[in-house]
């Protein structure tokens, strides 16, 4: 057996293709950003609030490193990528599917969700278009494997994900 990394933008549908992937495989699903909410014992956009970025890379750090190892699939968070040493422990922990989508895209998909601290900022669409800037070299380089999302819907990214998985 091994593992499997999901990374990706917010909104991409690491979590919700990840858990239905994991669900058909018959396999455990991690998602770091509940690791690191059960350890900060508040939501991540109070502690961010209360603590800041760098506050939260580091409990995301120690929840990515907790998992290291552990078979299943595993969701890690949007900028997970961002640390070096998580992108190491990413490469060497088995496969590594980025799931690629349009910044238009990814600010429909979360148009609902007002939890996120990076997102607080208007329009959404520039500030998600600047992180994927920042972050898409960075996906590319941990990545084994690339689903672009955008013509896909979660049924269908969950079994591209399975696919992987079983190859």
């Amino acid at each position: 057996m091994m593992d499997m990394w999901i990374v990706g933008m917010m909104g991409s549908g690491k979590t919700t293709a990840g858990r239905m992937a994991a669900q058909s495989l018959k396999l455990p699903f991690h998602d770091t950003d509940d690791i690191v909410v059960e350890r900060m014992g508040c939501s991540i956009a109070q502690f961010w609030g209360e603590r800041g970025e760098a506050a939260f890379r580091d409990v995301e750090k120690v929840a990515t490193a907790s998992l290291a190892g552990s078979v299943g699939v595993k969701a890690a968070g949007g900028g997970v990528v961002l640390d070096e040493d998580n992108r190491l422990l990413l490469t060497r922990s088995g496969k590594v599917v980025w799931l690629r989508a349009e910044p238009e895209q990814l600010a429909a998909r979360l148009a609902s969700h007002q939890d996120r601290p990076l997102l607080a900022e208007e329009p959404r669409v520039d500030v998600l278009e600047k992180m994927l800037e920042q972050r898409s070299h960075l996906y590319s380089e941990v990545a084994t494997h690339k689903i672009d999302t955008a013509d896909l819907d979660t049924a269908e990214v969950a079994a591209a994900l399975e696919q992987i998985w079983l190859s």
